[in-house]
């Protein structure tokens, strides 16, 4: 996990700048404990190359997931959450988060 190669105040850093961009939908159940799995490839600039909803089977048969997986992987996609808050000279570590 990349939590175990990056310090917390890397992880921090990270979790702040993306919680600027995400949105989480009104209403979702549950949303404290929803917890949406995203596999990103990250690109040597810090910009995100590609970002998948891991859990596919719920993002299929669960509307209120899916509003919430489409929100986290459009905060990883968006521009204004670009480069991510990465150290540069870690790339090897989170190259694929």
């Amino acid at each position: 996990m990349i939590s175990d190669k990056i310090s917390l105040s890397e992880m921090d850093a990270l979790r702040y700048q993306l919680s600027q961009c995400w949105n989480v939908p009104a209403g979702a159940m549950d949303a404290q404990d929803l917890k949406v799995e995203i596999i990103a490839k990250v690109r040597p600039d810090r910009t995100v190359q590609s970002a998948e909803i891991v859990d596919q089977r719920r993002y299929n048969s669960d509307q209120f997931f899916r509003a919430a997986a489409d929100s986290a992987r459009r905060a990883l996609l968006n521009s204004k959450c670009s480069p991510l808050a990465l150290p540069a000279d870690k790339y090897d570590v989170w190259k694929d988060l």
